[in-house]
């Protein structure tokens, strides 16, 4: 059976900002050929959202607008917003605020496949 989209899951913050880099980068790229493609930022991962000057960053931020841009969805842990204090916003973005339990039911319902980062 083939998969029918996948969702990557990010939850690697600064501390493992390689890895976190390397999601947005395989979704960038995935989303780019047409394929159903998601991220779901939870835990440290929503720190990808706050403005910083760290060449890191700005890649990840890069590649997560790419992601938007081309129609792949981009879902926030609410529980991990608010026990940050940030918003579902990143510059001009605005992404939607989902529960992770529920979104990966989702996306398991419909045949996609999940990564996590």
């Amino acid at each position: 059976m083939s998969s029918k989209g996948i969702l990557y899951i990010i939850v690697s913050g600064e501390n493992d900002h390689k890895r976190a880099l390397e999601a947005v980068r395989m979704a960038e790229y995935q989303t780019g050929d047409a394929r159903n493609v998601a991220l779901m930022l939870q835990g440290e991962g929503v720190e990808w959202l706050k403005e910083g000057k760290e060449e890191y960053r700005k890649e990840i931020q890069t590649s997560i607008g790419v992601v938007h841009e081309l129609g792949g969805a981009i879902f926030l842990c609410g529980t991990s917003l608010n026990e940050r204090g940030l918003t579902s916003s990143m510059g001009d973005y605005k992404f939607t605020i989902s529960s992770a339990a529920k979104r990966i039911s989702q996306v398991v319902d419909k045949g996609w496949q999940i990564a996590v980062f």
